[in-house]
């Protein structure tokens, strides 16, 4: 059995540091000739400003696979190692700089599903340096296509814009022999390439189009190519068809199809909105990058002190010495630190890690990593949202897009052509204190998952199932929501123990009605977090798992602290009655507890859910009222400081 996984159709695809710089290793064989990079574009809203009649049309043939003769820019513009003063326009939203024209007039895919076989693959010598804002076959739309040209602006200031006006996507077969005509999506759309004299930066803004009435995907090629496909060589714009052009986010590499996410996917339903900018901005000298926080987006303070690394990235043209990177808590905590890389080489990248303390109470918090002034202040920054819990929850993503996922994953057996039995995704998490494994919760997404049967798991360090949940049948409300899994048999996790939780499908057949995709949902991150979300096809007994890094998992885990690790001075200093309580009222003496302030008082239901936050006086009879809580079993922990002790209470009506 051959089994393969992919990243559905989403935000950017999958997004990792080896699409186009390194980290701790060699950069690839002319990584920076291009002298533009992911790091350096950015996709922003601004304002379409039609040319009108100003500056001069350009000619050609016909409104349909056709290339211009060379036109001025009116200035020098450096791109990919050379000058150049002139380019050629192509109708298929395409455009090459200097003289000589593209390898074909069509110089586009063939085919509305096929974007690796259009110009950025292409080893022609006559496909290089490419600007490429919309790439498709397009046609003239509703009202007749106009191209133009026009230089604004003085020396050395001046701005030359390449208008494509009133072009339509053709209506083409989705792939090569297809029976399916994929319609036109923009009947009437304009466009623009702005190029900027001596910044040498790209922009493409687009116009608000005119839509179809008919909506259907199609993979348009966005962005710019220098002398080949190699990672590095490209700055590439992705999208997911259905999603806003506003999530649009950029990477380096070959084409491939569009399984990857790896295009810039577009449909009726989701239009640009007015003025819709990329830029491109070129490489500089001295740029270091705050590239990407990794942390936990919620964090227990049971698993503190926790450690929190900053990718720190240098795609400038000169290699960086003695960086400062320092990390910044604010909210519910605070605490700054910071930490010297000593090296980081052009195209590569570096960790700085920083070890947030157990002192921390619970509260939402804004993590930020910063590096000092250097050539290109854009990217000195990068900021995350986490909540420490005083419960046991642990998650990776940000708390501020905690509902925000960007795709869906496949699973599937080719050779049987049923999607894989007992395959599990899941991410591994580390707890300093030992506990039991309560729950799972994940984000279900993909609505050809309804129907499918499910179980949440929890797999040991190795790869083995040690618990699950009962099975699930998925329905069309749990699709784009949470769904908790209360775990049968709870395992037990160690101190300092590491721990996988994750969601199991059954075997099922997939068709075209029903698709090979896994219901988790998921979200894009740089490909640093190794060992961390992964996937099984059957792990049963453990095994080796495929290393999905680069995928952040919508999982989460509640983790009961065990109690055996309870404080024995906290222990000797509490008492809880009446247990169980008929009421739900419960008296929490403290006596002698030492605490030089308020204890915290937390409780939390079988599947670790936080169900009550309060405070506790020492020398003191505290009233818990839990009297809105259902009859059942509840966990209170009591806390002073990075001591704390739980116990079971139970409701009794």
């Amino acid at each position: 059995m051959t089994f393969s996984t992919f990243w559905r159709p989403a935000t950017g695809g999958r997004l990792a540091l080896a699409a186009g710089l390194l980290l701790g290793g060699a950069a690839a064989a002319q990584a920076q000739a291009l002298n533009y990079n992911t790091f350096g574009a950015t996709n922003v809203a601004g304002a379409y400003t039609d040319l009108g009649t100003n500056g001069s049309v350009i000619a050609t043939t016909n409104t349909d696979d056709a290339n211009s003769a060379a036109q001025d820019i009116g200035f020098s513009f450096s791109y990919n190692g050379a000058a150049f003063t002139q380019f050629v326009l192509n109708t298929n939203g395409l455009m090459r700089l200097g003289s000589a024209a593209p390898s074909s007039a069509a110089a586009t895919s063939p085919n509305g599903q096929t974007p690796e076989i259009g110009p950025v693959n292409s080893t022609d010598p006559a496909d290089v340096n490419l600007l490429m804002p919309f790439n498709f076959d397009l046609i003239s739309g509703t009202s007749p296509a106009e191209y133009r040209v026009a230089i604004t602006g003085t020396s050395p200031n001046r701005i030359c814009t390449i208008q494509w006006k009133n072009v339509a996507d053709k209506a083409v077969a989705d792939v090569a022999g297809g029976a399916t005509i994929l319609p036109i999506q923009y009947t009437n759309f304009s466009f623009q390439v702005k190029l900027y004299e001596t910044t040498n930066n790209i922009e493409f803004v687009y116009n608000a189009p005119t839509v179809g009435a008919t909506s259907a995907r199609k993979n348009v090629v966005v962005g710019i190519k220098g002398s080949g496909n190699a990672a590095g060589q490209n700055v590439l714009a992705a999208k997911a068809s259905s999603d806003a052009w506003t999530t649009t986010t950029f990477l380096s590499g070959p084409q491939v199809d569009s399984n990857t996410g790896v295009a810039h996917n577009v449909r009726s339903v989701a239009p640009p909105d007015a003025g819709r900018t990329y830029r491109f901005l070129q490489a500089v000298p001295n740029d270091a990058a705050a590239f990407q926080i990794l942390t936990l987006g919620k964090l227990p303070r049971t698993a503190l002190p926790h450690a929190v690394q900053a990718v720190i990235i240098n795609p400038g043209t000169t290699s960086l010495s003695n960086v400062a990177v320092t990390l910044t808590v604010t909210g519910a905590n605070s605490f700054t630190n910071t930490q010297t890389i000593t090296s980081i080489p052009v195209g590569e990248g570096a960790l700085a890690t920083f070890t947030l303390p157990t002192t921390f109470v619970a509260g939402d918090n804004v993590l930020t990593v910063t590096v000092p002034v250097d050539g290109n202040n854009a990217n000195n920054s990068v900021s995350t949202r986490q909540t420490v819990t005083n419960n046991g929850v642990f998650s990776y993503v940000p708390s501020d897009l905690t509902n925000t996922s960007t795709g869906s994953f496949g699973a599937v057996n080719n050779a049987a052509g049923t999607g894989s039995a007992g395959a599990v995704f899941a991410a591994a998490f580390t707890t300093v204190t030992g506990g039991t494994v309560t729950s799972v919760r994940v984000f279900l997404t993909d609505p050809f998952s309804v129907g499918r049967s499910v179980q949440g798991v929890v797999l040991n360090a190795t790869g083995a199932l040690v618990g699950g949940s009962t099975p699930y049948t998925i329905t069309a409300s749990d699709i784009n929501t949470y769904k908790t899994f209360s775990i049968v048999t709870p395992p037990t996790v160690a101190a300092n123990g590491v721990f996988q939780a994750g969601l199991s499908q059954a075997a099922y057949t997939y068709s075209a009605a029903a698709p090979r995709y896994f219901p988790v949902g998921g979200q894009s991150e740089s490909g640093i977090r190794t060992n961390t979300f992964l996937y099984y096809t059957a792990p049963t007994a453990g095994g080796t798992p495929m290393d999905l890094a680069g995928n952040r998992f919508m999982i989460e885990a509640s983790l009961l602290n065990a109690l055996g690790t309870n404080s024995p001075v906290l222990a000797r200093s509490l008492s809880l009655y009446p247990n169980p309580s008929a009421s739900g009222i419960f008296t929490l003496d403290v006596q002698g507890a030492k605490a030089s302030a308020g204890l915290s008082v937390d409780v939390a239901d079988q599947l670790g859910r936080h169900v009550y936050s309060g405070q506790a006086r020492d020398n003191f009879a505290n009233m818990v009222n839990l009297s809105s809580l259902a009859p059942g079993i509840y966990y209170l922990t009591v806390r002073n400081g990075s001591e704390f002790f739980t116990s079971k209470l139970s409701i009794n009506r």
